[in-house]
């Protein structure tokens, strides 16, 4: 008899915990920092993980590069895609918190519960009542109520998503194979860097000087062809001016000789 019992008890205890494993109710997030070999990589990785992406950023320099992504993800998926990003790379921290949804789930469960049923009674008398001002107060009521209700059931079904679909934070790094090789501060090292500026500035300032200089000359060599075609036009104008002058003066003589 008592064996009897004791195995009636154990299925019921393995029956029910599934139901109790589900009305947990836990909001989950998951934060982890991986430093990975290539970030291109690891988001192709993870934007084909379960979920969907809430939240993405990235920066890339030359000494750092870092992504950040926030991604929810379905509760049945939620440890095997930790598993995937712990293989990454090297994870450098790694926290999990959890808050108890149940009360507030609850609280909102019975309120809805109370509402719907102030809407059944309202629509009852609306139905029943004949007068006019009976039915624009209860249709007035019924309006804030049924608009209460909405907004209970939308916030209903973020807690049960918040329940349903831990959100994992992800914080990746990578650094560059080759750093760069720190800047010697030693004497010697000093003046030869310093050597070194001024010459790359020396030879800055002759390349600008010299580009003045052509720029310069080609203006000159401008000016003078210009100056050489102009001379030429005057120089054949007076010419001719002069050979009528000469042919005038002649044929004046000519004419006072006869």
């Amino acid at each position: 008899m008592r064996l009897a019992v004791f195995c009636f008890l154990a299925a019921v205890c393995v029956t029910a915990f599934p139901v109790v494993a589900e009305a947990r109710h836990l909001s989950r997030h998951h934060t982890i920092e991986i430093e990975v070999e290539c970030i291109e990589t690891a988001r192709e990785i993870i934007n084909d993980l379960n979920g969907y992406n809430l939240d993405s950023s990235a920066s890339f320099t030359d000494n750092y590069r870092w992504a950040n992504f926030t991604r929810r993800v379905e509760g049945w998926a939620f440890r095997h895609v930790q598993e995937v990003l712990r293989n990454l790379g090297e994870v450098l921290s790694e926290h999990e918190n959890a808050h108890f949804l149940g009360p507030e789930i609850l609280n909102t469960e019975t309120r809805l519960l109370v509402l719907s049923q102030e809407i059944e009674r309202l629509s009852l008398m609306m139905a029943a009542s004949d007068s006019l001002s009976v039915l624009i107060a209860v249709n007035d009521r019924l309006s804030h109520v049924t608009r209460d209700r909405d907004a209970l059931i939308g916030r209903r079904n973020v807690l049960l998503t918040q329940a349903d679909s831990p959100i994992i934070h992800i914080h990746l790094v990578e650094t560059p194979d080759d750093p760069p090789r720190p800047v010697p501060t030693d004497f010697g090292s000093r003046v030869a860097r310093s050597f070194l500026n001024s010459w790359e500035h020396t030879r800055i300032a002759a390349e600008n000087i010299l580009v003045s200089i052509v720029g310069a000359s080609v203006q000159v060599a401008v000016w003078v062809v210009v100056g050489g075609i102009a001379g030429l036009v005057i120089f054949k104008v007076n010419k001719k001016r002069r050979a009528k002058v000469t042919a005038l003066a002649e044929t004046e003589v000519n004419h006072e000789t006869e």
